[in-house]
């Protein structure tokens, strides 16, 4: 039903009914598109290539394609890699690719150097995201990095739905808890922030 509604209501009515949802939950959970990208924006490394995990209906690798010199954008789901494929057939700086992170993003990091910014947002977390053997393989993909961390100089991890990896989260189980994600910064001496839903870590 939601890519229904996404995909025949002009972007900017899309947009605003995002942001009614929001006020209606109190600015809380999930936050409209257009205020991650701020985060985004905010955050990321200007002169960096992206690995995006998890596609899903391609609007931040959309966005994230027209700013930055090149996207890897891993989505496991067959339908929504299908999709991403018709909607990014004409940008030569968008890579996509169809298995789960934990299979691609070794590989990919291997391949990489100098500056890096990962949008990790390949966790379930219902509606048409995909769902494996993990909900949330954001531990495979924090360790994916830290094998590959001497091919890298600034860094910057954006986390998404940072609320499902908060103690009293009783819906999705297999998500590792917020200490972790604190625990990895501190012992990579990252910095780390939480806004609009997202954990931050950098070390510049």
């Amino acid at each position: 039903m939601y890519k229904f509604f996404r995909n025949i209501l002009p972007k900017w009515f899309y947009s605003i009914l995002e942001f009614i949802l929001w006020y209606k939950r109190g600015f809380l959970e999930n936050a409209p598109q257009a205020v991650k990208q701020n985060v985004f924006s905010k955050y990321s490394i200007k002169d960096a290539v992206w690995i995006e995990t998890g596609t899903y209906l391609g609007q931040t690798t959309e966005y994230l394609a027209k700013r930055f010199q090149h996207i890897h954008s891993i989505e496991p789901s067959p339908e929504l890699y299908e999709s991403a494929l018709k909607k990014f057939k004409k940008y030569k700086n968008v890579s996509l690719y169809n298995d789960i992170s934990e299979n691609i993003m070794p590989k990919i990091l291997s391949q990489l150097n100098g500056n890096i910014n990962l949008w990790l947002d390949g966790h379930y977390s219902a509606g048409l995201t995909f769902k494996g053997k993990k909900e949330c393989p954001v531990e495979d993909e924090l360790l994916a990095l830290s094998k590959n961390i001497k091919n890298f100089e600034k860094i910057c991890i954006l986390i998404d739905d940072y609320r499902c990896f908060l103690p009293h989260n009783d819906i999705y189980i297999d998500y590792p808890s917020v200490d972790y994600l604190v625990d990895y910064a501190r012992k990579n001496k990252y910095h780390w922030s939480v806004e609009q839903d997202i954990f931050i870590m950098w070390n510049f």
